[in-house]
């Protein structure tokens, strides 16, 4: 089975984009958190936008809630110029990602394509 997500940095453009999909379980996740740290810890993310693709991501498994609050507080706290989401088609999913976000402060825009996130100015 292959990674369910993706990084791509464009220094050019100024965009971290991230793209995420399918089934994540807890050993995933963890994964997932160290190698996006270790990509921050290598920019300054306040010259960023952060465009995060969710809208493959299936349903998480239970244990990985706290995972999401934990990425989302991460996202928040590394100072990026704007944070876009672009929302689970999953209703389970979506539904999920919008909990999570009633527990903490998050400053990312949620949107509904690549299109929107992309066409969102700094």
């Amino acid at each position: 089975m292959g990674k369910l997500y993706s990084f791509k940095l464009d220094e050019e453009k100024g965009i971290f984009f991230v793209k995420v999909g399918g089934f994540f379980k807890e050993e995933d996740a963890k994964i997932y958190l160290s190698e996006f740290q270790t990509i921050v810890n290598t920019i300054n993310p306040s010259r960023y936008k952060l465009i995060i693709d969710a809208s493959g991501q299936e349903e998480v498994a239970g244990q990985v809630v706290d995972d999401i609050i934990f990425v989302l507080k991460l996202y928040s706290m590394a100072n990026f110029k704007k944070i876009l989401v672009i929302i689970p088609s999953s209703p389970t999913s979506r539904m999920q990602v919008i909990n999570c976000v009633r527990e903490i402060i998050f400053p990312g825009i949620f949107v509904d394509s690549i299109e929107e996130a992309y066409s969102i100015q700094d």
